[in-house]
């Protein structure tokens, strides 16, 4: 499965990219700044994905809006997290592989 994880800490991306793959995943990360071609990158990010997490912490409203958008038209499942360091993103793929809901979090049903 494609995960697509958008904003959120910088110093984060190597340890979740290596918890999705440990888990059988690839991650797909966007900074969530979305000046100048950024919002057509995430775009691009939501519809390459099965799974999007928009982190609402650390992100711009604009990313988050253009993110859900993106997702609604695409057809993908939205978690929203406050933080999303490797101990939440692990509740997530745990979720996930029990396809259960996101304990700790709020899913938003697309």
């Amino acid at each position: 499965m494609r995960i697509a994880v958008v904003g959120g800490l910088d110093r984060h991306v190597a340890s979740l990219a290596k918890q999705a793959a440990s888990a059988g995943h690839a991650a797909e990360f966007h900074h969530g700044r979305v000046g100048g071609r950024s919002a057509e990158d995430l775009e691009a990010i939501v519809e390459r994905s099965d799974v999007v997490v928009v982190v609402i912490g650390v992100n711009s409203h604009g990313a988050v809006s253009i993110a859900k958008r993106a997702a609604r038209r695409s057809g993908r499942a939205v978690v929203i997290a406050r933080t999303c360091g490797p101990s939440r993103f692990e509740q997530i793929l745990s979720a996930l592989a029990r396809g259960q809901s996101f304990s700790g979090v709020a899913q938003l049903a697309v």
